[in-house]
């Protein structure tokens, strides 16, 4: 068995455990069966016939009953009627269950019982039915017939169905203490083999726990000696199985790593003084890199003032540019004002002269006014003089002229009115040739002001184009200027960008070498302690 594989000894064990199990489960299904046959032959035969076997004997006792009723109780038509129905269903229940009952018969007792019932109730009946017959006509024969004949048949049919009950009872608790005993028995054995496949169990865990903690113990010496540096040690099992393969990987590992820690021992020697050699090297170029990169940085930065100082001059010319532009602008645009003032200047010159010919027209037709105003008042006189005539004419016609007189009232007072109006109109037309006389003064003396002005924008206007012009010939020069400092700040910002690339890449440099020896000093370490790591290995046995 030593030569088994770990895989041969745990399908051993399930094997083995698996048998058992089966082997209870075969016991266990034989005792069932027993089981499932007494209690369908209880459900079958012994049941069936104790229920068919007890009502039998209710229904003789039932009809025997009846019988009885019929011969000593019943007097009247109506009872004696009910009662024969009443035998009439008992005796067909009797022999439907004589005939259901014949159906659950397995035993010879059984069937030797049922055959006296069936021959005393076949004897009974026609006794009852010649009792019947008598009754009507001969109660004391009848009751002869029940008492010397009906009954003792009758008795002997109820000491038989007693037995077909007690039989049946007896076969039932039979059925029931062999349902029992089997349970019983089945439980013992279920225990049984339970124990047995727990022991069963128990012993092949602890075989194949032997087989595998064994070896896994010499197995974890060996490693805990390795541990401490000591390569020399190598497994010895002599097992055939995996744990053999194992051993054998093991050994070929711990030879393998003897090689390797070997190798590393003396590589960490040159290791070590490799590095110290490259550390020195860096050391050096760190130190060069460090002065380049100061360097570079003062020249930038002497690079970024020359940047500044010509962005700004870039920016005053581009603002000196931008305000020449502006005020040839602004001087074009008052031009181009002083233009239209002169225009509008002459529109009002000539509209002046419109208002001062509409005055003239205006005091003309203030003229005709006043004649006209002549010509009212002159016609309001005679109109006066016409009701002063009329009055007197009406004075003198008397009475007659009365109505004639408030006409001449009327006319003189229309004509007082008309006097008073036409003054009116008299004094407003003076008033107005009054003021349109003003206006044609204040006219002229506005015209000869818009006359001085148009000269004075005339003058303004030629001196602004003498400055438009100056202003104009300007405007290229700054734009010469803007583009060579704009050519001047490019080249700068050129240099500084080159210098400050230049010094972000001394800056790298530095700091890659930086880097690059703290590496060392790590590996320098790292090499130190890979040296004293592998020299507390032992190697040679």
């Amino acid at each position: 068995m030593k030569q088994w594989t770990i895989r041969q000894r745990i399908l051993a064990s399930f094997g083995i455990v698996l048998i058992v199990m089966l082997a209870m489960a075969i016991v266990t299904f034989e005792q069932l069966g027993g089981i499932d046959r007494d209690a369908k032959s209880q459900q079958v035969d012994s049941m069936p016939g104790l229920y068919y076997a007890t009502a039998m004997r209710a229904a003789w006792f039932e009809n025997y009953t009846v019988t009885q009723r019929l011969v000593y109780v019943d007097a009247d038509p109506e009872s004696v009627k009910r009662d024969t129905e009443r035998l009439q269903e008992t005796e067909q229940t009797l022999q439907k269950l004589l005939g259901e009952y014949g159906t659950t018969i397995f035993r010879d007792n059984d069937r030797e019982f049922f055959n006296d019932f069936r021959q005393q109730h076949t004897q009974y009946l026609p006794i009852q039915a010649s009792l019947l017959n008598a009754l009507p006509s001969s109660k004391e024969n009848a009751v002869r017939i029940f008492n010397t004949q009906l009954t003792p048949i009758w008795e002997a049919g109820r000491l038989s169905a007693r037995k077909l009950v007690e039989n049946n009872k007896a076969d039932a608790d039979k059925a029931a203490e062999s349902i029992r005993s089997s349970v019983e028995a089945t439980r013992i054995v279920l225990l049984v083999m339970l124990l047995i496949a727990a022991i069963v169990a128990v012993l092949a865990g602890y075989w194949l726990l032997r087989a595998v903690t064994t070896p896994m113990a010499k197995v974890l010496r060996v490693v805990d000696v390795m541990r401490t540096g000591d390569l020399t040690q190598r497994l010895q099992l002599n097992r055939a199985d995996e744990i053999g393969a194992l051993e054998a990987g093991f050994n070929r590992m711990t030879d393998e790593l003897t090689a390797l820690v070997g190798q590393a021992q003396k590589s960490a020697v040159q290791v070590t003084t490799s590095v110290t050699e490259i550390a020195a090297t860096s050391r050096e170029q760190q130190a060069t890199a460090n002065e380049t990169a100061a360097t570079t940085t003062e020249i930038g930065a002497t690079s970024r003032e020359i940047f500044a100082t010509s962005r700004d001059l870039l920016r005053t010319m581009n603002e000196v540019s931008e305000v020449a532009g502006q005020s040839a602008a602004l001087a074009g645009t008052g031009h181009a004002g002083l233009a239209r003032m002169e225009e509008t200047m002459r529109l009002v010159m000539e509209a002046a002269g419109s208002v001062n010919a509409k005055l003239a027209i205006l005091n003309e037709k203030a003229s005709n006014i006043n004649q006209v105003v002549a010509t009212i008042t002159k016609v309001a006189d005679q109109t006066n003089l016409l009701s002063l005539n009329a009055a007197i004419e009406a004075e003198k016609a008397g009475e007659y002229g009365r109505g004639f007189a408030v006409v001449a009232t009327e006319i003189r007072r229309l004509a007082d009115q008309t006097a008073v109006a036409t003054y009116d109109i008299e004094q407003m037309v003076k008033e107005i040739q009054s003021a349109v006389a003003a206006g044609v003064m204040g006219m002229d003396k506005f015209s000869e002001e818009v006359r001085r002005g148009m000269l004075d924008v005339q003058n303004v206007g030629g001196h602004l184009t003498q400055i438009i012009q100056q202003v104009q010939q300007l405007a290229p020069r700054f734009s010469m200027v803007n583009e060579g400092m704009q050519t001047q700040a490019t080249g700068a910002e050129q240099i500084t960008q080159a210098l400050t690339q230049l010094s972000e890449a001394a800056q790298q440099t530095a700091e890659s070498l930086r880097q690059s020896t703290q590496a060392i000093d790590d590996l320098t370490h790292v090499a130190n302690s890979l040296r004293t790591g592998v020299s507390r290995f032992k190697v040679t046995a």
